[in-house]
Formats: structure tokens, C-alpha cells, sequence
């Protein structure tokens, strides 16, 4: 089933190579610009028509405590519509930085680290792929961390040892110590003046590490820089696919956007790049990190991003540098993946909040603190918003019908900020994947905040 998959991956990069020529991506973008203008038209005329408007104006000045939440709502839809202006206005801006023709770069020494943990099944063909990558071989080494697997991942690494030689250093740990360690201990036996994290679950294009280290040559104030994660499993069933939309716009829009000003605030385990000299002034600190007096076991890409900002360095994006990884198949699985996602997503925040107001670095400090406003603003809207729609379902029980049909078109706007970059049909996931996100997984936020001494994993 891997080697399936592969091959289909495969294809799909070749098939996106065609299509994100910077002409192509030019001609699309007036259309698209005007396909959005005409359906928010669209979202007017049909709210003029079934009378959205005017029963939600009947249905605010029925009770006094309404009539005062009209105020905030009213309020919130002009933050929520200024900030999507905002990050469309930026996204439109982004540019992923590209070797120039004929340009001859000196490819840094680069140290690949790979911790594991119970990745018998994957973890010979992610080593595979990272050696079949387009990077001078005598420019990067390779560094496994086995995390004290309990099935045969070492084994495996043993086997893809004899494959690979003196490229492919391999640590193993008797038990389990957490990624922290793994990444540190790779860290303490890497050569390399980049470093790259890679999840063993994954598969990196043959150009990602060349792409991906190219802001680091370019820009001795970029510290560290977010690769783009898809999706390698999209075809397993609906969920999947509608993850892969997911994962598509947190990355192709949220953080193009975020690159244009330096301020990725996650760069991803799966893929990042960091410079070493940097890593090394905190990277003790972030091994032993606590928070409410508790160690942080989870969220360590969200925290080396964090302290990387903290230090006054950029955090870039580079669309461009593709890594394919597993994502949960099950409802289950994809909400312990996304509350361990949100703590850390509060913790960091937390944290960011601290500095961000500092003279931290010396430019583009402004527009990550609107960022920052705007993203932490989106939770509490959607719980209110939430809120009086399932009230007003008590009071007008056919109300709720026509939400839902103002939902369908709103979550398929959204769905055109993955139409620009991917050019496929299956843009349409995002439309069933919005209405999920907004009666289903509301709850994660605050269960979230309430919960962020769980140390466990979850999805391990």
C-alpha cells in the first residue's frame, strides 16, 4: 500500500510542477479575484432574498440580552472581514523564492534529523527519500533517532543502514524519551550548519531541501523556514480528503501570508529548516521547557518557532519544498490530533504575547501582532457565533436551514484559497469540511485551554 501511494504521490508532483509555473499562477489570479468578488455578490443578493438579514434583525430585538449581543456581532463580522482582506491581501503578495536559471549556489552542509517512534511501516521509505533528494551527496548527512520503539523500527533503520553507509547515523534510545530529546540528541551529533527536521512518516519531494534552505543562504535574518505539507494519503477515504483541503490552506494560505512579513509562527516538524548557531542559543531551554509547571512533551515545532522570533529572526515559507505525510484516517484520530495542536497553539501564543510587543526585532513587528489579534479573535467569534445560531433555531426553527445554505457558500469561498494553488476539483472537500469545523469541532479550544497540563500524545 505504501509503494501505491508513492506512486500516486508521484504523479501528483509531476502533475503540480506543471501547473505552478508563476505565468499560469499570473493568468488565474484575475480570475479568481473576480470569481470571489462575483460570489460574495452572490452571498448578498441570496441573503437580500431569502431574507436572511431581516430575520436575524427580528431575531436580535427579541429579548433584551439579544438586543445588547447585536453589538458584538456586529462588531466581530467587521474584524472577521477586515482580517480576511488583510491575510488575502498578503497572500496575494506571496512569492516562494526559487533558484534563478543559471544562478550557482554554495549548498550549505546540511544535517538531516529523523526521530522515530513505532514507524516500522514507514520508516525505510522516508529514509529512502531523503537519499534520493537533488542535493550534492557529499552536502548532507542523515541522523535516525529511534525513540525507544517498542516494534521493529530500529531493526528497520539497521536495514536501511546497510543501504545508505556512513550517511545514515542511527541513535537509538532503550525507552521512550520524547521528540525533544530525539531532536536534541541529533542535534549534539549533527555536522551540519542547517539543520532540517523530517517526520518518519513522510516523504520529501527530490527539490524540498534544496528549496528550503534557500531563504537561510539568502537572508542572514531569516532563522528558520517552513516547508509545505500535503497530504499522502488524501485518497483513503472522505475524511482524508477533506484534511488535505485542511492542510492545504493552513499552509499554502496561512503561512504564505505569515512569509511575507517573516512571522511563520509554526514551522512544522515534518519539514523545517533552522540555523544551527541560532538553534543553540536556547535549545537547552527548549529541551526543558514547562509551562504551568508542567514539562512539554508536544508542540516542540510551534516552540523552536517561537523562540526563533523571540531572538528577532524572520520565519519563512517556501511553498515550494513539499513533504507528503500521513495524516489520521478517523474522526477520533483527527481531534486528538487537533487538541494536541491547540494546546500548544495556546501555550506559544501565551508566550508570543509576552514579546510581541517589544522592540524584538527591528522591523515588520506590526502586522504579526494584527495577525496575532485576529487569529486568537476567531475562537471566541465562532463559540458566540455558534451560540445564537442554535438559539435561533429555538425561535425560528426553519432559520437554521438557511444558515446552513449561507455556510455552504461561505466554506466554498474559502475552498478557492486551495483552487489557486492546487487547480483540482477536489476543492469542493472544503465545502462539507467547513460545516463540519463549525458545529463539530468548536469544543476543541476551550476543552483545550482547560487541559493544557495533559501531557500525553494522544495520537502515539
Amino acid at each position: 500500500m505504501w509503494e501505491e501511494t508513492l506512486s500516486e504521490t508521484s504523479l501528483r508532483i509531476k502533475e503540480k510542477k506543471l501547473i505552478s509555473n508563476l505565468s499560469i499562477k499570473e493568468k488565474i489570479d484575475p480570475f479568481l479575484i473576480f470569481l470571489i468578488a462575483s460570489i460574495s455578490v452572490l452571498i448578498l443578493t441570496l441573503s437580500l432574498k431569502f431574507r436572511i438579514f431581516h430575520l436575524w434583525s427580528d431575531f436580535l430585538r427579541s429579548t433584551p440580552f439579544l438586543r445588547i449581543a447585536t453589538y458584538p456581532l456586529l462588531m466581530s463580522a467587521v474584524v472577521v472581514i477586515a482580517g480576511l482582506i488583510f491575510r488575502t491581501f498578503f497572500w496575494f503578495r506571496y512569492r516562494p523564492m526559487a533558484i534563478k536559471p543559471g544562478e550557482k549556489v554554495n549548498w550549505p552542509f546540511v544535517s538531516i534529523i529523523m526521530p522515530a517512534l513505532n514507524e516500522e511501516e514507514l520508516i525505510q521509505a522516508s529514509i529512502d527519500s531523503i537519499f534520493a533528494i537533488d542535493y550534492p551527496p557529499d552536502k548532507f548527512e542523515v541522523i535516525c533517532i529511534n525513540d525507544g520503539s517498542t516494534d521493529s523500527t530500529f531493526l528497520n533503520m539497521l536495514k536501511a543502514k546497510k543501504r545508505h553507509g556512513h550517511r545514515l547515523t542511527i541513535i537509538n534510545f532503550s525507552k521512550n524519551l520524547g521528540k525533544r530529546e530525539a531532536i536534541y540528541a541529533g542535534l549534539k551529533k549533527s555536522r551540519g550548519e542547517i539543520i532540517v527536521t523530517v517526520d518518519t512518516d513522510s516523504r520529501v519531494e527530490k527539490n524540498a531541501i534544496k528549496n528550503l534552505t534557500l531563504p537561510l543562504i539568502h537572508d542572514k535574518n531569516t532563522g528558520a523556514v517552513a516547508g509545505r505539507v500535503e497530504v499522502l494519503n488524501e485518497k483513503q477515504n472522505f475524511l482524508t480528503r477533506m484534511l488535505s483541503i485542511r492542510y492545504s490552506i493552513s499552509f499554502n494560505f496561512g503561512r504564505a501570508y505569515q512569509s511575507v512579513y517573516g512571522a511563520v509562527f509554526c514551522c512544522p516538524g515534518a519539514l523545517s529548516a533552522y540555523r544551527k548557531d541560532v538553534l543553540s542559543r536556547f535549545i537547552r531551554e527548549w529541551v526543558n521547557q514547562n509551562f504551568l509547571n508542567t514539562p512539554c512533551t508536544y508542540g516542540e515545532d510551534r516552540a523552536l518557532t517561537t523562540q526563533i522570533l523571540k531572538l528577532g529572526y524572520m520565519t519563512r515559507f517556501q511553498s515550494n519544498a513539499i513533504v507528503y505525510t500521513k495524516v489520521p484516517s478517523s474522526f477520533i484520530q483527527m481531534n486528538k490530533m487537533y487538541l494536541r495542536w491547540t494546546r500548544s497553539y495556546i501555550r506559544e501564543s501565551i508566550l508570543f504575547a509576552q514579546f510581541m510587543f517589544l522592540k524584538y526585532r527591528s522591523k515588520n513587528r506590526i502586522l504579526p501582532i494584527y495577525d496575532f489579534f485576529f487569529l486568537n479573535f476567531l475562537h471566541p467569534f465562532h463559540i458566540f457565533s455558534l451560540g445564537l445560531i442554535s438559539y435561533s433555531f429555538f425561535v425560528h426553527p426553519f432559520f437554521i436551514i438557511r444558515h446552513l445554505a449561507f455556510l455552504v457558500i461561505i466554506s466554498f469561498i474559502l475552498s478557492l484559497y486551495y483552487l489557486r494553488t492546487n487547480k483540482s476539483a477536489t476543492f469542493l472537500y472544503g465545502i462539507p469540511y467547513g460545516i463540519i469545523t463549525a458545529f463539530c469541532l468548536w469544543w476543541i479550544v476551550p476543552y483545550a485551554a482547560l487541559t493544557m497540563k495533559n501531557r500525553s500524545w494522544m495520537t502515539r
